[in-house]
């Protein structure tokens, strides 16, 4: 639990754009593996691709952050 909170927080806070990041590809991950659970559940492309996109321009978001700050001092 302790690797999650130290992944999640920075600075002791909480990070919106690092639990958006986690949530999105941990919901596109539990919305790809539904069908092994229920067989009549339809996995869409595009919702998938959704929760993909959404983690990744979280990532990069907090990546162009950190590079703006590093380039400041």
């Amino acid at each position: 639990m302790n690797l999650l909170i130290d992944t999640l927080t920075e600075n002791g806070k909480f990070s919106i754009k690092r639990v958006q990041t986690f949530s999105a590809f941990f919901s596109a991950s539990v919305y790809a593996f539904l069908p092994l659970y229920d067989s009549t559940f339809e996995v869409k492309e595009f919702v998938f691709l959704g929760f993909l996109g959404a983690g990744g321009f979280s990532l990069f978001r907090t990546q162009k952050q950190n590079e703006n700050i590093n380039t400041i001092e």
